[in-house]
């Protein structure tokens, strides 16, 4: 069927319906329900489609139009082959805006989909699925598929060359990106790398809340040289041979206790010597200090997180674990005590160490600082939470200082 554009033009072309030809167009770019109501109508609205279908004069503002009822008049009076027809004889091309979606879905699918080998191999196919589900790599990448190409692209390029212990985040950066700079915090590049480490490459960090130091370190990669992130060990068994352990046998032998840097645990890592054995591990480090002084060199294998863990300390448990050590580990009776434990017990296959319901209710009448914060529940004694909110005060390390040091005088050694 041919167009009348003569016909067209007296029916729909003019200015008093130019609003409802905008609209019928917005439908049928973007598809919906049959029906289009136009409030507050002109009366010259009403007049073009009471001519169009037939219809007798309506009083009221709004009007109620059916596109297939158009449709079809139209066919059916010989102006146009159909309502899109006539549209576009009037004001140029319709856009199928349901296709164009569904073609930059699938090309977008493309995109993911031509990476999914690399990131399979990498243990990385949730860390890729969470990028195409929640639009990170879109957003970081404005839209743009190329541009979210390259961005995937020097994400896996850096991914594929880690662990690399030791090595500096902006020699990285400058070998996989030629940019010493790319994997500075607000760099796409590196939000995307960053929420793989932490979230996915070999199972993550655990810490809800990583610093910039820990995210990396995750991989072995050093930021700023890392001789600011420390860990407090003492008595931790080492192989006499190994380069790396030579300064801990000394501080062993002499009963002293030793600051580890993160620097040290990547580039020079001590050769443990834990299979099997159990490592204490506290928060506070007065409990160190207690140990060194009352137990001297019969104390068990002991570390200090000095608070919430740092890079250093979970690059130390990582190592003590792959050596095969039992990991032991506490915090305060506090809420961030409790949210301490619940990471740790996430990365690690870590058993509680006096970090119980019974501990805390055999020292009820201790007294201790009121609650900070929110409530955490307890992965490990769900009864733990509850029972230390109706308490209402926290019971530190140092209050437990007795019971600690009777657990570490009385392992083997």
């Amino acid at each position: 069927m041919t167009l009348d554009p003569e016909r067209l033009r007296r029916l729909l072309g003019g200015r008093d319906t130019e609003r409802l030809r905008r609209r019928l167009r917005e439908r049928l770019s973007r598809g919906g329900a049959d029906t289009l109501t136009l409030t507050r109508s002109a009366p010259e609205e009403r007049a073009a489609v009471e001519r169009l279908l037939g219809r007798s004069p309506r009083s009221g503002s709004s009007l109620r139009v059916s596109l297939s009822e158009i449709d079809a008049t139209l066919a059916r009076a010989g102006i146009a082959p159909g309502l899109r027809e006539a549209l576009e004889a009037l004001d140029g091309p319709i856009r199928d805006r349901f296709a164009e979606q569904e073609a930059e879905a699938q090309r977008w699918q493309g995109l993911y989909d031509s990476v999914r080998d690399r990131s399979d191999r990498l243990g990385l196919a949730a860390w890729l699925d969470e990028l195409a589900a929640r639009g990170l790599l879109k957003r970081l990448a404005r839209g743009n598929p190329d541009a979210a190409a390259t961005l995937l692209e020097q994400s896996l390029a850096v991914l594929e060359r880690l662990p690399d212990p030791g090595l500096n985040r902006s020699t990285l950066a400058a070998r996989c990106l030629g940019d010493a700079h790319g994997l500075d915090p607000g760099q796409p590049v590196a939000a995307l790398v960053r929420r793989a480490l932490y979230r996915h490459w070999r199972g993550g960090i655990g810490d809800d809340r990583p610093d910039e130091r820990t995210i990396w370190a995750h991989a072995g990669i050093l930021v700023g040289g890392d001789i600011t992130s420390t860990v407090l060990v003492y008595q931790l068994p080492v192989q006499k041979d190994a380069p790396g352990s030579q300064m801990l046998r000394i501080q062993n032998q002499a009963g002293e206790p030793a600051y580890l840097t993160l620097r040290q645990l990547l580039r020079h890592p001590p050769q443990w010597d834990c299979q099997g054995r159990e490592i204490f591990v506290c928060e506070n480090p007065t409990v160190v200090a207690e140990a060194t002084e009352r137990l001297g060199t019969r104390c068990a294998p002991l570390v200090s997180t000095c608070g919430r863990p740092g890079a250093a300390v979970w690059q130390l448990l990582e190592q003590l674990r792959d050596a095969g050590a039992r990991l032991r580990y506490r915090a305060d009776f506090d809420w961030a005590g409790l949210s301490i434990m619940n990471s740790v017990l996430e990365r690690f296959e870590a058993r509680p160490w006096r970090m119980d319901t019974a501990t805390l209710h055999r020292h009820a009448q201790t007294p201790g600082p009121p609650l900070e914060g929110r409530g955490v529940p307890t992965t490990w004694d769900h009864g733990l939470g509850p029972a230390l909110a109706s308490r209402g005060t926290a019971l530190h390390e140092e209050q437990l200082l007795e019971d600690l040091l009777a657990d570490l005088a009385a392992r083997e050694q």
